[in-house]
Parts: C-alpha cells; structure tokens; sequence
C-alpha cells in the first residue's frame, strides 16, 4: 500500500509503476519454494467463484505476463512524474515469514527499474502504529477474512473516511459508489460484473496492490484427531473437539 499523503505517492503514475515493475508470475515460482506466498490474484482469492480468473488477471496494470513491456511502462511512468531516481523507505512487519521474504522480493522487483529502497522492519505494535497513523511512504499490509465474502474484503479500498482499515488515506467515490452497487446487485452475475469495475479502478489507481496470495501449509501430527485445516487461520481455532489417538 502506498500513503498517498505522501508525495509522490499522491501520484498515481508513481504508485502504478511501482505495481507494474513486480514480476508477480515468476515471484510465486520462486517464493512459493522458500515462503508460503503463492496465489496471483487481485483482491479477491483466486479460486474463488467472484475472483478474477486468469485471463482477466492478466489485463489488469501490473498482473501481464510481459514483465519487460510492464518495466518499461514503469519507467515511462516514473520519468514522466519526474522521479525516475525515486528513493523511499518499505515499511514491513519484523515477522520472518512471511513478510522479510515477500519485503526482500518487492525491493529487488524495485532494483530492476533502477529505484534504491530501504526496509524497515518494525516489531508488530509499531508497525500496525505507523500504518495507523500515515507514518510511511510505502508498507506492506495484509488484508485476512475468516470466509470468502466481497463486502468485508473490499472495504479495505473504499474511501478512507468510510474504512478505518484504508490506510493509504485516499477517497475515491467511484469505488465506494461501485461497493454499495454490487451488495445490491440483484443476481450473481451483475454483482460479478460490477466487482470486476471495482477491482479494475483499484489496480488502475494502484493505492493498494496485491503482491502474492498467502497458502496455507500446516504439518498436522498424524495421531491429532477432530481438527480439519481451513484456508483461514482464524478459522478451527477453538479445539474442544480434538484429541489425540494412540
């Protein structure tokens, strides 16, 4: 996410060349074997039936397979905006995974178009204090729901002065307009259609980016009994029902 109360991130061609320079295919190659970072996706889990799919991932700024055409556009974009040697610092939780890695990947993606990016990592209380607060100029978020759901998940990118959770302190009434209009979108397929609007605004504006979608890995003792995983872990934490079978 960027603070857009910062410049130049109030800049949308600064913010978009920064999304358009990650090589989100080939970084969930590389981070899925050292990380649980995996999925490409927008702002909904892929897979799930309201998520983008692929071949409309790929249209989206940021999300092509081209990342040589994508860098150059980034480059366009940074020296049109007049920054072209823009150097800032990544904000980052101190939790080694899976943030250290994903913080390392994004500043190399950043190295490529020429930028010099410093990471700081802060203990969890001052980090969540800096986001909070507009303490940075770019930080790594994390957005977590305990079930597959638009209206909790795409609050994080309506307005700042409708979501206490929009922390890059922007107000776009195009994408709270479109956030009211798909929870009353009357069938499955108008409310589709509109969270495609919303999801194209938001990457095109590029205030919040997804970077790579967490998978869950979790080794389970074969004689613990009466638990099953979810994708969530807020979800199966309450273990009355388990037992151990010997």
């Amino acid at each position: 996410g960027f603070n857009t109360e910062k410049k130049p991130f109030g800049d949308v061609r600064v913010r978009r060349a920064l999304s358009l320079a990650i090589d989100r295919w080939q970084g969930s190659q590389a981070l899925s074997k050292i990380a649980f970072l995996r999925g490409v996706g927008g702002l909904l889990r892929p897979g799930y039936e309201l998520a983008a799919t692929e071949a409309e991932l790929v249209k989206y700024p940021g999300l092509s397979k081209d990342i040589k055409k994508s860098r150059e556009e980034a480059k366009k974009l940074l020296k049109e905006a007049g920054v072209s040697d823009l150097k800032f610092k990544l904000l980052n939780r101190n939790v080694p995974m899976p943030y250290t890695p994903l913080g390392v990947f994004l500043i190399d993606q950043w190295r490529q178009i020429g930028l010099n990016v410093e990471h700081e990592q802060l203990d969890t209380k001052l980090y969540q204090a800096a986001l909070r607060a507009g303490n940075y100029e770019a930080g790594v978020d994390f957005n977590c729901d305990f079930m597959d759901e638009p209206n909790l998940q795409l609050i994080k990118y309506i307005s700042a002065d409708k979501s206490s959770i929009n922390y890059g302190r922007y107000n776009d009434r195009t994408l709270d307009e479109l956030y009211e209009k798909q929870i009353r979108a009357p069938d499955a397929k108008t409310r589709y259609k509109l969270i495609r609007e919303f999801e194209k605004r938001a990457l095109e504006q590029a205030y919040t980016v997804p970077t790579l979608w967490w998978h869950r890995i979790i080794v389970n003792w074969k004689l613990v009994k009466g638990w099953d995983m979810s994708p969530s872990h807020y979800l199966g934490q309450d273990l009355a029902g388990v037992w151990l079978d010997q």
